[in-house]
Order: structure tokens, then sequence, then C-alpha cells
């Protein structure tokens, strides 16, 4: 996997302003960022579900269902010229395509093809929330935009954050079609933990993963809940032979965001315990962790949720402006815990493998 030169990138401070908006967190901000909060507000909303302003550039299209009697929606971009990449960025938990995405002017901006799918919307029902339906409308998005832009079908990139986070990571476990690589920031990877989670917060998210696994009352459906999740899923090995997975998470999250860092360790993992040691379950990996030096240990992971830092990291190292706490490396997959918090930093197309 090629290095993305993470020591040297510089950008603002901004994401981790917009986090502690967005996400409800009580961060603790250095000056700058609460100087950026202010301008955060109007600048970027990552988990907006209101009516999104979109740029006349970007068209809503209706893809073709396989598994519905109506098309799927989606806001597409054509790049000026053909062969070239193409974005998948999909949306978070609560929104559909309609939600608004930063990552849609970026994409403009570097003359990328984008597509912003809506693969069943919000995850609030048995249709979505990693359901059979959601994995045909990804891989069903992704080939309409190869072909209806003339992108180049060797330069497909998969990302998202949160929700999005969870369906990148679902994409790279069930898709067929070529994908180059996948993005997860922040990503939830099993339903089962975050539900029980998500309970003990009282927050929203716990109801909605009883209404789409069809849990009643007090008996909740972790079977159904595991089904669901990618963390449980089967490796396509021959179509994700020579894909590469990222997966990025804020080292306070769980603690100032919704999805513990927990879930970006086991899925990291369980996937390369998978490719390199043939370990084809989550617990399995995680047992092994601590004879393989390329996976994260249990005294790695509750050293990091204690501290919720690394006081033995190289500072050099950096994602964007922000300290890298851990990072691990292995089969063609990467995962990075960073100084941060339930987010999507400003550097995300940038650390996106193209070209290369």
């Amino acid at each position: 996997m090629t290095n993305h030169n993470i020591k040297t990138m510089k950008y603002p401070v901004l994401s981790l302003a917009v986090a502690a908006l967005l996400w409800g967190g009580a961060v603790s901000l250095p000056c700058q960022a609460q100087t950026a909060v202010k301008h955060a507000a109007q600048t970027s909303q990552w988990d907006d579900t209101s009516a999104a302003r979109w740029s006349a550039d970007f068209t809503v299209v209706d893809i073709p269902s396989k598994v519905d009697s109506r098309p799927q929606k989606a806001y597409l971009y054509q790049a000026t010229e053909p062969g070239r990449p193409l974005i998948v960025s999909l949306h978070t938990w609560s929104g559909d395509y309609r939600q608004a995405d930063p990552l849609a002017a970026e994409a403009k901006a570097r003359n990328y093809n984008y597509i912003h799918p809506d693969f069943q919307g919000a995850n609030t029902r048995p249709e979505a929330m990693g359901s059979e339906r959601v994995v045909k409308n990804l891989q069903e998005a992704i080939e309409y935009a190869v072909k209806a832009t003339g992108a180049d079908a060797k330069e497909v990139h998969v990302i998202g954050v949160s929700g999005g986070g969870m369906a990148t990571l679902l994409a790279y476990m069930n898709v067929t079609c070529p994908v180059k690589s996948f993005s997860a920031w922040a990503p939830i990877s099993d339903l089962e933990a975050w539900y029980w989670e998500s309970k003990a917060r009282g927050n929203k998210y716990a109801g909605h993963i009883e209404q789409a696994t069809g849990s009643v009352g007090e008996n909740f459906d972790a079977a159904e809940a595991r089904r669901r999740s990618p963390l449980y899923g089967v490796i396509p090995r021959k179509q994700r032979r020579t894909s590469q997975l990222f997966i990025y998470e804020g080292v306070h999250d769980g603690y100032t965001g919704s999805v513990p860092v927990t879930h970006a360790i086991n899925m990291y993992n369980r996937v390369v315990g998978d490719w390199k040691y043939g370990l084809a379950q989550s617990e399995a990996a995680n047992r092994q962790a601590f004879v393989h030096a390329d996976l994260v240990s249990e005294d790695e992971t509750i050293r990091l949720l204690t501290l919720r830092c690394e006081p033995t990291a190289d500072p050099t190292l950096k994602l964007g402006d922000r300290q890298i706490w851990l990072q691990r490396e292995a089969a063609n997959t990467r995962l990075v815990i960073f100084e941060g918090t339930h987010e999507m930093l400003p550097c995300a197309l940038d650390l996106i493998p193209i070209g290369e």
C-alpha cells in the first residue's frame, strides 16, 4: 500500500470544531479551534439532514434497480473530460442522497466524477441499515456512475463517514464490481455492539436498530443485527484482492462522539486477520493480536480507551495537522487513530490513492 506522506500534510483545525458542533460532543478545543467554531457552523455540516443547496452542476439521476419497483435516486457530477476518477460518497446514518456533502464541491474542483446515492435512505427501516437492498443499491450506483460519466473503471473510490463509513465497509465486504479503494471514517462495524452502546447512552440509534432488525420490546434480535454488520460479513476475496481499505478514527470518538474507537480497531483486525492469517472471525483475530505485531492487541486498545492518546507516539507523525496516536498497515489495509473525534478531516480526498 502506498504511503501518502501523512507526516507532512498541513490543514486547518476546522474539522474538530465542526465535529463539536454537529455531533454534540463536549470537545476541549485549542484557541485556534475555538475561534473556528463560529465559522464552522456556516461552512460545513457533515450530518445536516435538512434540504441541501446543491449546485446546478450536480444533477439528480434515477438509477434502475433490480431490488425495488422504483429507481434509486442520486446526485451525479460528470467530469469535463473522459477517463477521470469516480468518487462514490456515501451519506451518513440519518441522511439520504439529498444530504449536504462537503466532498461534492471538492470533487468538482478536482474534476473528478462524483455520485451521492440514496441506498435506501436513513437507517431507520428494515429496508435500510445494512440490508441486502442496500448492498445491491451500492453496486448499482457504482456501475451506473462509471457508465454514465465515462469514468476510469480502474479509479473508483468509495468514501463515507459515520453511517457512511459503515456503508463503505459494507461495500468492501459485499460489492463485486471493481473498486480501487474504500475510505471509512469513524465507521460503525458491529450493529449488535453499537445497539448496546447506544442504549446505555440513551440516544436515538438504539431505537433505529430495533426498528430495522424487527426487535420487539426486550427481545433484541442480535443475530439480525450481526447479519447486517460489516464485521461479520464474508470478504469477496477475488474482487477485493487488489483493493485498498483505509479506516480512520478519532481517538475521542465514543466519548465526544457516538461510535467508540473499538469499531475501527475490530474491523481492521478482522480484515487483516482474514487476509494474512486465515482468521475469518473478529474474535479469533483479536485473540491472536498479541502475537502478530501488525494487529492491534487488547492491551493497546485498552490503553487507547483509557489514556485517549499514546505518550510514546512519534510526535512528527501527522494526519493533516492532527497527531497520529496509532497506525497499523497490512494486507492492503490501513488503520489510523488520530487526535480527533467523530469526524472526517479536510484532507480526506488527498488521502485517496488516485493515480497510484
